[in-house]
């Protein structure tokens, strides 16, 4: 009887909390993006699809009339992902200092490109330094593999 009782206890409480994996992020393939998501955070995961740091790949990107090239630093491994781990790493940056495209705003979506504003952070040694670069530029819808979308976790 008493492993009954704590066998529906036990059912009710998985039910009523059911397990969530670590992840903050919802993967999307472009097809899937319509007006809904403008306004939402996101990461762009051009070239192939990157997914457990496979496919690295490089792009380059107009900031403020300068063409810079990125690529992609991934952290996920299918269970624990989260959005502020994900981020674009200037190529012709180097170690101690890094400039990180860590963090998109959807602005526009239209039928091949995808508008958003961007924020370029500094870092030395991993720290960040007090200084921003805030830009707007765009994606070929035909250039990416997946959009990452940053959930809001209750």
């Amino acid at each position: 009887m008493i492993v009954k009782i704590v066998s529906v206890v036990l059912i009710s409480v998985l039910l009523l909390f059911p397990f969530q994996d670590g992840s903050d992020i919802r993967y999307l393939n472009v097809d899937q993006l319509d007006e809904s998501f403008v306004g939402n955070y996101c990461h762009i995961d051009f070239g192939k699809n990157s997914f457990h740091s496979r496919n690295i790949d490089t792009m380059n990107i107009n900031v403020h009339g300068k063409l810079m090239r990125f690529y992609e630093h991934r952290k996920d491994d299918g269970y624990n992902n989260w959005f502020n781990q994900q981020y674009l790493i200037r190529t012709s940056d180097i170690y101690p200092s890094q400039a990180r495209l860590e963090s998109s705003k959807i602005d526009s979506i239209t039928a091949d490109k995808i508008y958003v504003t961007s924020t370029l952070s500094y870092y030395h040694y991993e720290d960040a330094i007090d200084t921003i670069t805030v830009f707007q530029h765009h994606y070929n819808k035909k250039d990416v593999a997946k959009v990452l979308i940053k959930v809001e976790r209750n």
